[in-house]
């Protein structure tokens, strides 16, 4: 009979060929597969899986040696399968730019613990059937994940499995409580609560086996000790789900003896926070906002369905290039909406596009976000997961409208994610989020440049319609020159009131002398323009793409093939489909799924500029030059 190659990250890596085991080779081509499996059946970008396996210590050669592993690792795969008809064979594959490993998920230790904890929520009403998926899913854990290797991707992705332990480990003792088993599960939950001296839910766990083992002075007694910790150490009170347990262990104690014995066990433990306050955070509307009623539509279909009706989540990630109105349109869907969410509306720049700070860390997001509901977390307060956890306790019950404005990466957003039914999400960023949208459902909405109709339209609504309706062509050309892109509008507005008495011609017939974004700039040497705008995105992108960036402005035709780029960049076209991916990861080109790729007017206009200036700098050089 026939077996399966198997893989095993759950800790220490290993794969096996039935009860054979494979070896994986040195532990940077054990990190390659690593990379490739937590995300089997997805395509990992190579510029990605370089920056997983190496980070910043990728050396000169690093793409030879990852192909050398990838051929290797296929190598390993064939020699282990080729004794096993019928066997299903994961391969690694080469696609779109990147690396693929196809494997059934049932070949993957991780991906099996994951399909039996979804399993195991699906059958809540059963509790019983319900422990069992779960202490299936457990009993594939044999240590820390990914044991012996190393680097920042690896710690990220331990850290994040740890996470997810966690989380099943805690609801599947909430489901053995329901199952009656709190005798039995009493020396384990001892053991959890003493390892996590801060985690209430794992405290409200014991409590609740305490008192239905006949033992409620200890249970309150328990609930002492946490409360002193968390007022010395931390400086906040046990939530509200704790004090309410607390209160009924104290009242079922004066009604059936201190030890409680014979009473009536506590209801199961409900987290029913009330925020002290009541947040309304959203920032004023974007002048002139016009269009989007597509979008608008999108919006309202997922983040206004019924959230305990439908089963989708009510998360939606608006992306898009930058300057396009990503944040102007969920701002005018937040206002619009607001009343639907009677617990408030909380907003949070992340900072993920902004020169002049870092992004914001999860651990000070989370901070923000339980200060602004009521409940005070000191920044000595490191261990992300618990507050993650924290805050998904205190919003559970909650509607609530979050807004996640200029998100940089899915590490930063993951934690900041509600997990109540009520609660709608809103996101903005320059990127590709696709972890978000694989590993949470969240809706992803492209938001486009605007219609030439409605550009027109958002010029007469910024300048003044007198002036647009007095020269309709002139006005019609400077739209035109602004690509549809929201912020050149606003830029070129500023403009034309400095100059109210000057005609627009006089500005239209600068565009025959000078480059548009010589003419989308203004402030103190042009610190609000589109060239400064589009120069954070092309900062963000990774070293070979961003050097490549001024071929864009060489390509004679718009749309263009992977082909045409490569003879521009002097590059292979498996190279330059990498470098291409790169620049769609950050919206500065867009790719139509068929090969061909598409660039914003102002985009190419920028490159071609970026080129210009590299060649004079090469000619500039000694020795170099003509």
């Amino acid at each position: 009979m026939s077996h399966a190659i198997g893989f095993n990250l759950l800790g220490a890596m290993t794969a096996h060929h039935g009860d054979r085991q494979i070896r994986l080779g040195p532990a940077k081509q054990q990190c390659v597969l690593a990379a490739l499996l937590v995300d089997a059946n997805r395509v990992i970008p190579l510029d990605s899986l370089l920056d997983r396996v190496w980070h910043e210590d990728l050396p000169p050669t690093g793409r030879a040696v990852l192909y050398s592993y990838v051929a290797r690792i296929r190598r390993l795969l064939s020699s282990a399968g080729q004794d096993g008809e019928g066997t299903e064979m994961p391969a690694i594959i080469r696609s779109s730019g990147g690396y693929m490993a196809r494997v059934y998920p049932s070949q993957v230790d991780l991906h099996r613990f994951r399909s039996l904890v979804v399993s195991a929520r699906n059958r809540a009403s059963d509790p019983a059937a319900a422990v069992e998926r779960y202490r299936a899913a457990l009993r594939l854990w044999r240590g820390e994940p990914l044991l012996g290797l190393t680097g920042r991707w690896v710690e990220a992705v331990r850290e994040s499995l740890a996470a997810e332990r966690t989380a099943a480990l805690m609801e599947c003792h909430a489901a053995e409580l329901r199952a009656g088993r709190h005798v039995t599960l009493l020396p384990e939950l001892e053991a959890v609560a003493k390892g996590r001296p801060y985690d209430e839910v794992s405290l409200r766990n014991l409590m609740t086996a305490l008192h239905r083992s006949g033992r409620s002075a200890e249970a309150v007694a328990r609930y002492d000790r946490t409360r002193r910790l968390l007022s010395e150490e931390l400086g906040i009170d046990p939530s509200p789900a704790t004090q309410e347990l607390y209160q009924e262990l104290l009242r079922a104690t004066d009604a059936h003896g201190q030890d409680g014995a014979g009473g009536a066990p506590p209801r199961e433990p409900v987290i029913q926070p009330q925020p002290i306050t009541r947040p309304a955070q959203l920032p004023p509307l974007c002048r002139g906002f016009t269009g989007r009623h597509q979008e608008l539509s999108f919006l309202d279909a997922i983040l206004t369905q019924s959230p305990y009706e439908s089963g989708q989540s009510r998360t939606v990630l608006l992306e898009g290039m930058a300057g396009i109105g990503k944040t102007a349109l969920a701002l005018q869907w937040s206002h619009r909406a607001r009343e639907g969410f009677p617990d408030g509306q909380l907003y949070l720049d992340l900072h993920g596009s902004d020169p002049r700070r870092p992004p914001l860390t999860p651990a000070a997001a989370l901070q923000r976000c339980l200060r602004q509901l009521g409940i005070p977390v000191p920044l000595a307060q490191h261990d992300v997961d618990e507050v993650s956890a924290l805050w998904r306790s205190v919003v559970a019950d909650q509607r609530l409208l979050l807004v996640l404005d200029d998100a940089a990466s899915a590490d930063q957003v993951e934690p900041l994610l509600p997990g109540g039914r009520g609660c709608a999400t809103l996101i903005t960023t320059r990127r590709r989020l696709d972890r978000l949208t694989v590993r949470h459902e969240v809706h992803p909405l492209t938001v486009s440049n605007l219609p030439p109709d409605k550009a027109t339209d958002l010029l007469a609504a910024l300048v003044g319609p007198s002036r647009t309706d007095a020269e309709p062509e002139a006005a019609e050309l400077l739209a035109d020159a602004c690509g549809g892109l929201p912020y050149a509008f606003h830029v070129l507005a500023v403009r034309l009131h400095r100059r109210p008495r000057e005609p627009l011609s006089a500005m239209v017939a600068q565009l025959d002398r000078t480059s548009p974004l010589d003419l989308l700039r203004t402030g103190a040497f042009g610190s609000a323009s589109v060239r400064a705008l589009l120069d954070t995105s092309v900062k963000a992108l990774p070293g070979r793409a961003r050097r490549a960036f001024p071929t864009l402005g060489m390509l004679s035709a718009d749309p263009f093939h992977a082909e045409e780029f490569a003879a521009q960049a002097k590059c292979t076209p498996l190279e330059a489909q990498d470098i291409l991916s790169a620049l769609a990861e950050e919206h500065l080109l867009d790719d139509s799924g068929s090969h061909e790729y598409t660039t914003h007017a102002l985009v190419r206009c920028y490159a071609l500029e970026q080129g210009d200036r590299s060649n004079a700098a090469v000619a500039a050089t000694p020795g170099r030059g003509a």
